[in-house]
């Protein structure tokens, strides 16, 4: 079953529950309270009936009717008793029999109530009397028997059916409408969760992410649409980065995998080369091997920092870079000094630590000085100088896209990816990467992380 009929169908269940269960509700509160005006009316008028006294006539023929001749001289039953057609007496001896009635009545016989006191108290019921009507009767006991007065009960079910109808009538109106209403409410609603579901199934089957999306409105649906457009592009920018990675990747294995070849088809062809020979192309392979691997490792690199699970946290900046940077000179044999503040950035700690790691090296790699490369952190930016060849103005802004090498760099061992991951990591965080040509010689570059005050994560 769609949303759709799901939609409508609660709306119908909700709506006609309701309206059943007012009608049901109208419709008892109407009759307790008719029955209970009619109770009253009863016992007004039972109270007249037995007030009514004739000594002088013992009792009477009533239009034919049974004689009342024994009830004690006490109680007179008029031809329309209470001058109200609707009421009907019948009377009768403890025992049950009829003494007297209502000409063409035959009630059923009532018993009194009598209470913990023995106290006699009248009943109230409703009978079907001989004729087939139905009766509310009041039984009330007189000095030598019960008085039954009868409230004749045909308008009052005319009434109770007719807002018995009137009430279902309604009901199913009402559950009609409510379809209507929740079967174009159900459309509205689920119309953008219609388009979404065969854009989803467009991209799932075609693998194409430009599919239209329905982004109008505020509601739910609405943002649903618009995260959904946005995930798309998300994913399309994802997939054309990917797409470029493994082209430009291709495209710079192509010229170590070239030298190596040649190298290789130089020492088949000439087997009986001199040693500096085979010592010199020996040593370009090797060169284009440790390329080659450099390359391979900062392409899985990207691909493994992009889909880590590994959630940002809380890194004081000062101990962090300082472990790194032993690390790096241990390895080089260079003096690296660290000037720092208390900075703390929320960052991924394995993208923090390569970023850190990969402008140190490019520092290393490029300042062939024997003067100690300066890593400075302040206020949540981290800068590693060095004193190298400096970096060329029209390319300032280029050093951070995947592969870019600049001519005087393209003699020096590197894949071109080691800045662009510092910028990644970057603008991953919140930040941004920036490099500028440091006074006096050299190069400034670096990173820029939002700061977070160290009391916020503690606690």
């Amino acid at each position: 079953m769609s949303l759709r009929w799901k939609l409508m169908l609660l709306l119908v269940v909700i709506v006609g529950g309701a309206t059943t269960t007012v009608g049901i509700l109208s419709y008892q509160s109407t009759e307790d309270r008719m029955m209970t005006e009619i109770d009253n009316s009863l016992g007004t008028a039972t109270n007249v009936l037995l007030n009514r006294r004739d000594s002088n006539r013992p009792g009477r023929q009533n239009n034919g009717g049974n004689n009342g001749g024994n009830n004690g001289g006490l109680i007179v039953i008029p031809d329309r008793p209470l001058g109200i057609e609707q009421y009907v007496v019948q009377l009768t001896d403890r025992d049950g029999n009829i003494l007297g009635a209502t000409a063409g009545i035959a009630l059923p016989s009532m018993k009194l109530t009598v209470d913990n006191q023995g106290i006699e108290r009248p009943t109230i019921a409703t009978l079907t009397g001989a004729d087939g009507i139905h009766y509310r009767v009041r039984a009330e006991g007189f000095s030598v028997g019960v008085v039954q007065l009868g409230r004749d009960l045909r308008e009052v079910d005319n009434v109770l059916t007719d807002l018995r109808s009137r009430t279902i009538l309604t009901g199913a109106i009402v559950a009609l409408l409510s379809a209507i209403l929740g079967w174009v409410v159900a459309a509205s609603m689920t119309s953008r969760l219609r388009k979404l579901s065969s854009a989803a199934e467009h991209v799932a089957t075609t693998g194409q992410f430009d599919v239209d999306t329905p982004s109008s409105g505020r509601d739910e649906t609405a943002r649903l649409s618009r995260s959904f457009k946005e995930m798309l592009e998300a994913l399309s920018r994802s997939k054309e980065q990917q797409k470029r990675l493994v082209q430009d990747a291709g495209h710079e294995l192509r010229t170590p995998l070239t030298s190596m070849r040649t190298n290789l088809d130089v020492m088949r062809r000439h087997p009986n080369m001199d040693i500096a020979m085979r010592e010199q192309i020996m040593h370009d392979l090797e060169r284009d091997a440790g390329d080659m691997a450099a390359l391979v490792e900062e392409v899985v690199a990207i691909a493994a920092e992009r889909h880590t699970d590994e959630l940002p946290q809380p890194i004081e900046m000062k101990s962090v870079v300082q472990s790194i940077a032993e690390r790096a000179s241990r390895r080089s044999g260079r003096d690296i000094v660290v000037n720092a503040d208390d900075s703390i950035v929320i960052a991924n700690h394995h993208m923090f630590d390569r970023a850190v790691s990969n402008l140190i090296d490019n520092a290393l790699k490029f300042d062939t000085s024997s003067q100690q490369i300066e890593v400075t952190i302040h206020n949540g930016a981290l800068t590693v100088s060095d004193r190298g060849i400096g970096i060329p103005e029209d390319e300032v802004q280029l050093i951070f896209e995947r592969f870019h090498r600049s001519a005087a760099s393209r003699s020096m061992p590197g894949s071109g990816l080691g800045l662009s991951i510092v910028a990644d990591f970057a603008r991953a965080h919140g930040g941004s990467a920036f490099a500028r040509n440091r006074i006096g010689g050299g190069a400034e570059i670096g990173f820029s992380l939002p700061t977070a005050h160290k009391s916020s994560w503690e606690a």
